[in-house]
């Protein structure tokens, strides 16, 4: 086969619903309880807002102590700073390599406030920060990086960087970017940024109480999830809540699994949660009160206008032209003033009306995820009680019966339902693309340290396009054929492409611009196999798909399912000439035993693997070992390769 690039108890689970939190904390403190060894969690949580010399902000504290109060309920130790100067936020750096040193812990980073990129490193900024030029930045701010090295020579056993700093940046004309600067993660590293390299986050405003990307963290946290999960919902609901202006971005090095809620031993108290809907109502009925008085203050004020405007007629009628100037004048600045405050009511009863409507969608939102919650807990139930291999049947078929049903929608939203009910399903990757075509990414995306600017949903093919390819025996080297790819015409979507092999007949398959791989010369993929992941590309990130495969002559069809990983970034040189790749390593397991393994080098700029290895391990201990090489490509009637002769 080659592709073209290519228990607690059902009740206890249920009280574990979703709501988001509205949490206090307190300044430069911690919490300490008693671990068992691999146990231990500490993290640090800085947040500023108050800046002296630039405009403050409106939710960075209020997300630090909502933060620190989730992350202590999940079983953290809490090193917390708010509106730290430097020399403060160095002291907690210390006081955390203090807790964490030696212990095998999980050590964790969470900044919220202004943040900016200076020659691909990135740093937190101290609210006593002053800077004028760009040699100040490092002197007056702290470079992340160092933490995150502090963390290292701690012994940890796993990190978690979490930065909402991509804020609008007073301090811009000091940086050489907007945000920050793209970062892979580290060795044993989970590191999330609140939107994606080189672009800003939104605060929110004062009624909301916190910043875009952290109120939905501290909702996920809530819910027992892998982190992957967790941070996969986090992007999909920001992404969803402000139409694709924000993207969060995460990069991966980790090898073991993590929960920050494990339903389990870190969680959360079901009464927590039952204190939180009733603290939930209240607040609705306070705004309601509020929007109610407001719109009596506005029809008092109208009344008053009203009256002024009266006295204004009958000024108007006084025979004495003095006296008459006067009155009018006079009645004329009552009204001016009463106008002035008549709008101030109406502008403060307009905020409160929102301010109502929000409340209100929050708790619809909030009873949704419950209702998920229980459909959740059930599954898990079920699940429980099945075999690894039935278990995975169960899932594929309850994945592939949902997306058959949403797989034709021009429904944005039912791509977001689907992607929150499977954020690491067989067919999450799949989805993702059919999101891009639905809702193009309103971000910029930004040039890595390569100088590479990755498209989102680039168009990979246009018609007339045309590829070749040098098979080769891998373990001799030998040519054992040569291959020809003929874009015959294109679509939103992807492509449908003739292809020839020397000694066979030609064939036609379809493939997506996103990476997917609708059929080849084996047959047909149903769903479409996902080879590249959907989004941009970078070191580290994993993901899983499964699919049934219909052989070209319908005589035969299996399942056969993958797990894919971005694992480096290489330049490779190939008969086409020298390109800048992204190398994927593929496992593959078929229905009839049948294992391979593949790897892909990749442009994400070309349609097509710059070369693939493809290994096929028989039961019998024979191996088939492939080697296909691009050889020429001609794209938009131009010669970008010329075939090495």
């Amino acid at each position: 086969m080659k592709h073209m690039s290519a228990p607690k108890t059902l009740q206890r689970k249920v009280k574990r619903a979703v709501s988001t939190l509205l949490l206090g904390g307190m300044f430069f403190s911690y919490s300490t309880n008693a671990e068992a060894p691999l146990d231990i969690r500490v993290a640090l949580v800085i947040g500023n807002a108050a800046y002296k010399n630039v405009p403050a902000l409106v939710n960075a504290t209020n997300d630090a102590k909502s933060m620190s109060t989730v992350l202590r309920k999940l079983g953290f130790n809490v090193v917390e700073v708010v509106d730290g100067s430097k020399d403060q936020m160095n002291k907690a750096i210390e006081q955390l390599q203090l807790q964490l040193k030696g212990r095998q812990a999980v050590g964790m980073l969470y900044y919220a406030g202004h943040g900016l990129q200076l020659d691909w490193r990135n740093f937190m900024v101290p609210v006593d920060a002053k800077l004028e030029e760009a040699s100040d930045v490092p002197k007056q701010t702290i470079d992340i990086e160092s933490v995150m090295d502090v963390l290292k020579k701690s012994g940890t056993r796993m990190n978690i960087i979490v930065l909402d700093a991509c804020r609008d940046n007073p301090f811009a004309e000091k940086a050489s970017g907007k945000g920050l600067a793209q970062l892979d993660a580290p060795p044993g590293t989970y590191l999330a940024f609140a939107t994606s390299p080189g672009n800003v986050a939104e605060d929110g405003d004062a009624a909301d109480g916190n910043g875009l990307f952290t109120q939905y963290l501290l909702k996920e946290l809530q819910r027992p999830a892998k982190i992957e999960d967790v941070f996969k919902r986090v992007r999909l609901q920001v992404r969803q809540k402000s139409q694709g202006r924000q993207i969060p971005w995460d990069s991966s090095s980790l090898e073991d699994d993590f929960a920050f809620n494990d339903g389990k031993k870190f969680t959360f108290n079901p009464d927590d949660l039952i204190q939180e809907a009733q603290r939930a109502k209240d607040k609705e009925a306070k705004l309601k009160q509020e929007a109610e008085a407001a719109v009596q203050r506005e029809k008092a004020l109208a009344e008053l206008r009203k009256m002024e405007q009266q006295r204004l007629a009958e000024a108007q009628k006084i025979q004495e032209t003095a006296a008459r100037q006067k009155a009018e004048a006079e009645a004329k600045e009552r009204e001016r003033q009463l106008a002035i405050a008549a709008e101030q009511e109406r502008l403060k009863s307009a905020a409160a009306a929102q301010a109502l409507e929000r409340a209100r969608a929050a708790e619809v939102q909030r009873l949704q995820d419950i209702e998920q919650a229980k459909l959740q807990a059930a599954q898990e139930d079920r699940k429980s009680k099945l075999s690894q291999e039935a278990a995975r049947e169960q899932q594929f078929a309850e994945e592939k019966a949902e997306w058959d049903k949403i797989k034709d929608s021009k429904n944005v939203k039912d791509i977001y339902a689907f992607m929150n009910k499977f954020p690491s399903g067989m067919l999450s990757e799949l989805a993702g693309t059919k999101l891009e075509i639905l809702e193009k990414a309103q971000i910029k995306p930004q040039a890595d340290k390569q100088g590479r600017v990755q498209e989102f949903a680039p168009r990979r093919y246009a018609k007339d396009d045309a590829f070749e390819f040098v098979g080769k025996d891998g373990l001799t080297g030998l040519v054992t054929w040569r291959q020809t790819f003929n874009v015959l015409s294109v679509d939103e979507e992807g492509a449908e492409v003739q292809g020839t092999r020397t000694g066979s007949p030609a064939w036609k398959l379809r493939v997506s611009h996103a990476g997917l791989q609708y059929s080849d010369r084996s047959g047909k993929y149903d769903p479409p196999i996902t080879l590249m992941p959907a989004g941009l590309l970078q070191v580290g990130y994993k993901w899983n798909a499964r699919t049934q495969v219909i052989s070209a002559t319908k005589q035969k069809q299996e399942w056969a399912e993958i797990s894919a990983k971005i694992v480096a970034r290489e330049s490779i040189e190939v008969p086409a000439g020298k390109f800048d790749t992204f190398k994927i390593e593929i496992s593959w397991v078929f229905q009839s035993g049948l294992r391979a393994k593949q790897t892909i080098w990749t442009d994400p700029s070309v349609g097509v693997a710059i070369r693939i290895h493809w290994q096929e391990y028989r039961s019998n201990g024979t191996r088939d070992f492939t080697v296909r090489e691009l050889t020429s490509m001609k794209r938009l009637n131009t010669i970008a390769a010329i075939s090495k002769p």
